[in-house]
């Protein structure tokens, strides 16, 4: 059987699309084009094989790039070097319905055999959205279940529900309906997005959100006062160890290459030769390397705040005084950088 995973971009569909197929998958360009082709397939418990094609991500059926012409042309069935899908799997972001519910209605007026798979229902949960998915089902008329497709077994739901479908003859499209899609028209547009503001007040109950240890570390970090005084610390102790820490190991490197110059102006004779290793090579590198733990110290900082998730966070608090010199926050990281070249 041929599934299709049709989804807006960072929805978790490749994520889905990796925890089904695993290793067994295939990457080309379609003809033609640039755009990535990803094809995979997998066995469900019950035996039943699978194809699995990882379609571009799309915000709507009425293409306006080339990963979205892909999408509607091999869901359309008009691509020669593409068999359409025997079954639609729809992939939806939990947290961003109100987006993603337009290409769901969109891909519904194909009339062919589809499921839809609400992905990320961890984090809508810890965001206080409660979604009723035997409500959404209803008014979708189509299958819906949940996923967490970065979870080892987040896609059982979705293989047991491919099992369960009863297999159906493939419907052709008629002219009206590509006349639909082609058109995009305003009053199509503005009907869509009513029905989804319909269904989203149907079967979604917005609760408090959940606080969790990365918004309470957040609201400290962040703070309007606290924020710039915790970032000033932090910065008063990269400089230290760049330029005071750092002293007494460019010092020994300094000392070791200086031993290496002495010694072989000591056993090499005056010339070329010479001239070369100790004027030229040594004196080279020998430069590069005195600063090397000034460098280390540097990146080890950048790395550790950046593997922490503190730079974006710094970055977003420094936008504003940023801005006032035409910069954007995320220059920040950059000019702390720059402060390894230990310039005068």
């Amino acid at each position: 059987m041929r599934l299709a995973l049709v989804g807006n971009p960072n929805c978790g569909k490749t994520a889905l699309f990796n925890r089904l197929t695993g290793a067994r998958q295939k990457v080309a360009n379609y003809a033609g084009v640039t755009v990535e082709r990803k094809e995979g397939q997998f066995t469900s418990a019950v035996g039943r094989a699978y194809q699995v094609i990882d379609l571009p991500g799309a915000y709507s059926l009425n293409a306006m790039t080339p990963d979205e012409a892909i999408t509607r042309d091999v869901l359309f069935g008009t691509r020669a070097d593409e068999m359409p899908p025997d079954v639609i799997v729809l992939v939806a972001d939990a947290n961003n319905l109100r987006l993603n519910l337009r290409l769901v209605l969109e891909v519904m007026r194909l009339q062919r055999p589809m499921v839809l798979v609400l992905n990320m229902m961890d984090v809508a949960q810890k965001n206080g959205l409660v979604i009723n998915l035997a409500k959404l089902q209803a008014e979708l008329g189509i299958p819906v279940v949940q996923a967490i497709a970065v979870k080892p077994g987040g896609d059982a739901e979705l293989v047991a529900r491919l099992d369960s479908m009863v297999r159906q003859a493939q419907a052709g499209l008629t002219e009206e309906s590509h006349a639909a899609f082609n058109a995009g028209n305003t009053a199509t547009l503005e009907a869509t997005q009513r029905e989804v503001r319909r269904i989203l007040d149907a079967v979604i109950d917005q609760h408090g959100r959940i606080q969790t240890a990365g918004d309470r570390i957040d609201a400290i970090v962040m703070h309007p006062v606290l924020g710039y005084v915790i970032l000033a610390v932090l910065l008063f102790l990269i400089f230290q160890a760049v330029f005071s820490w750092s002293a007494e190991p460019m010092a020994l490197i300094k000392g070791a290459v200086d031993g290496v110059g002495r010694a072989l102006q000591a056993t090499l004779p005056a010339g070329i030769l010479r001239s070369l290793l100790v004027d030229g090579v040594l004196s080279g590198v020998g430069s590069v390397l005195v600063f090397l733990p000034q460098i280390l110290i540097l990146f080890l900082f950048i790395l550790t705040l950046e593997d922490s998730g503190y730079l974006p966070r710094a970055a977003f608090l420094l936008d504003r005084l940023m801005g006032s010199v035409g910069l954007s926050g995320r220059a920040f990281i950059p000019l702390l950088s720059s402060f390894a070249c230990a310039i005068p």
